[in-house]
């Protein structure tokens, strides 16, 4: 029989375990590909790849590190071929708890509109608040760590390579858009989460460093 002392660890041991578990479970890495230009060579890809994204109002998720999420689809559409970089990696977020999914989670789609109608709110113009844009809106809540704790942001634009019928267009006009372009922005702070997992493109980048 187990002595109390051994028991009580025994047990701590287990809700350690439990722990660790559901950690895990929320923790799984997401994978994501990353493209980049094709320049100084494959010992500085390595290096420094993912690039971080400038921080210019053409940055559709504010500044960080962009990744096309679970297909390499389109990262594949993105620059020119035999002059880019792709990229996998493994991006270690949990998406319900960091990651600002606009995308998965209508949760965060709500929160996100609550968060866009306070800010509105503060301006004075109808024609100001009629063009505020995302990247706008993702800008001014960054500064605030306490309002928008999140350490990425997934997203994707009206895009779509394929729509079909739910059911018949006499019964019900909706449409299934299949393959739609979904990015995630992941912030500096979290650059410690990216692990590069090898190369899609160049073949030679592949051949030494193969994806698992």
């Amino acid at each position: 029989m187990l002595l109390e002392s051994e028991l009580v660890c025994t047990i701590a041991l287990f809700k350690l375990y439990k722990t660790i578990n559901i950690r895990n479970m929320e923790m799984t890495a997401h994978v994501g590909y990353h493209t980049c230009k094709l320049e100084n060579g494959f010992d500085y890809i390595v290096d420094n790849i993912p690039f971080r994204s400038g921080n210019g109002a053409n940055q559709w998720l504010t500044q960080g590190y962009y990744f096309w999420t679970d297909s390499d689809y389109w990262a594949k559409k993105w620059g020119v071929s035999n002059r880019r970089v792709i990229g996998q990696f493994n991006i270690n977020l949990c998406f319900k708890k960091e990651v600002l999914d606009l995308v998965g989670n209508v949760q965060h789609q709500l929160e996100f509109i609550q968060l866009k109608d306070t800010i509105l709110a503060k301006l004075d113009k109808e024609e100001i608040r009629k063009s505020v844009t995302v990247n706008q809106i993702l800008s001014k809540l960054r500064c605030s760590k306490e309002i928008f704790p999140y350490l990425g942001v997934r997203a994707q634009d009206g895009r779509r390579e394929e729509q079909i019928d739910f059911v018949d267009p006499k019964i019900n006009r909706s449409k299934l858009g299949l393959v739609t372009p979904q990015q995630l922005c992941v912030f500096e702070e979290a650059k410690d989460r990216i692990f590069l997992n090898g190369f899609i493109e160049p073949s030679d980048f592949a051949e030494k460093m193969p994806t698992a």
